[in-house]
């Protein structure tokens, strides 16, 4: 474009000269009078001036070239945080082991850490960890996360209750930058519950009618108390058992529970059916336990009665003989005891 200016100019500039004019008219062409030539006496005979014209040109600029856009050095502090943690199961008893397993994540989506320490720590003592209580790890890179793995046992005279865990993590950015951080997890020791329980048995047959009673002994065979405790019937043809309330077991102890089952004469042939037994740790957690259970209902059978023959009872001939030998003698003793009486009465009263 600049090469071209130039010659733009050149070209307007023969355009516009007399020159051009004269071209115009025409060269062959003669004036019809002689040009005379002017004197300086003489300006209003002079020719005139030539014209000036002024062209005014825009021409467009290069576009300047587009520079990159200035960055500056991410100097955010990479952090690295405890996201989710899981105990399996979901509780220690003393003197069982278990595993923690932690998912920690490095929240910054754009730096790296490097050179991870992690060291997991009970103030309390009584959850050891099997092996060493820290690793090593090489990278946890931007926006990753990295899952940690420990085995716990609570000692046996571990303390009942919340014992809190502290995990401590040391590492090092891409500039050797030293960092910590440190997080607090909760794991939970708790007594065993434990029930069992004996008694849930039908008889092998039941007549249709009538009704059974099935009581269960339920014993508390665990270190923890037991509340809610009850057991549930739930046989079919069998009716009137519902659920048998037990309430609070404390260690070591049993209870009894009773329930009425009647035969329906709807439910003929061989039934069974299911007792199950729940109850509830100190935390509110339930647990059940459950038997199965069969039975008989046997069709009740009516039996006619025979009828009663009224027959005449006579006595026999011997036994009149002997009550008249009997009467008779009991007379003649009678009037032989009057006689004698009579006489001893007047010899008593001679003598006086």
């Amino acid at each position: 474009m600049r090469n071209l200016f130039p010659i733009f100019i050149l070209i307007l500039s023969l355009c516009f000269s007399p020159v051009s004019r004269a071209a115009d008219t025409g060269a062959d062409s003669q004036p019809e009078e002689p040009i005379t030539q002017l004197t300086k006496e003489d300006p209003a005979e002079q020719s005139p001036e030539p014209e000036t014209v002024i062209v005014y040109v825009t021409v467009p600029a290069e576009p300047e070239p587009e520079t990159e856009p200035s960055t500056t050095a991410d100097r955010s502090a990479p952090l690295l945080m405890v996201t989710d943690y899981t105990l399996e199961p979901e509780y220690l008893s003393p003197g069982t082991a278990g595993k923690l397993i932690v998912t920690l994540k490095n929240t910054n989506n754009r730096r790296a850490v490097f050179n991870l320490k992690l060291t997991l720590s009970d103030d309390s003592g009584d959850l050891i960890q099997n092996g060493m209580n820290t690793r090593f790890i090489n990278a946890v890179y931007a926006g990753g996360t990295y899952t940690l793995e420990a085995e716990l046992t609570a000692r046996h005279n571990a303390a009942v209750g919340r014992h809190s865990l502290t995990l401590t993590a040391e590492y090092e950015d891409g500039e050797f930058q030293s960092y910590s951080s440190s997080d607090t997890l909760y794991v939970d020791v708790r007594q065993t519950a434990e029930l069992s329980f004996s008694g849930a048995e039908l008889p092998a047959k039941i007549v249709e009618g009538d009704t059974v009673s099935v009581t269960l002994t339920l014993m508390n065979t665990g270190k923890a108390q037991l509340s809610n405790c009850r057991a549930d019937f739930d046989i079919k043809g069998l009716v009137g058992g519902g659920t048998a309330f037990g309430g609070d077991i404390a260690p070591g102890e049993n209870k009894n529970v009773s329930a009425n089952l009647r035969a329906k004469s709807e439910q003929l042939g061989a039934t069974k059916g299911k007792i199950t037994v729940t109850y509830e740790d100190e935390y509110g957690k339930t647990y059940t336990k459950t038997a199965d259970v069969s039975t008989v209902i046997e069709k009740k059978v009516e039996v006619a009665a025979a009828p009663v023959e009224e027959q005449k009872k006579t006595l026999p001939w011997w036994l009149y003989g002997s009550a008249g030998l009997l009467l008779g003698g009991g007379a003649a003793f009678g009037v032989t005891y009057g006689v004698f009486a009579a006489k001893q009465r007047k010899q008593d009263e001679l003598r006086l």
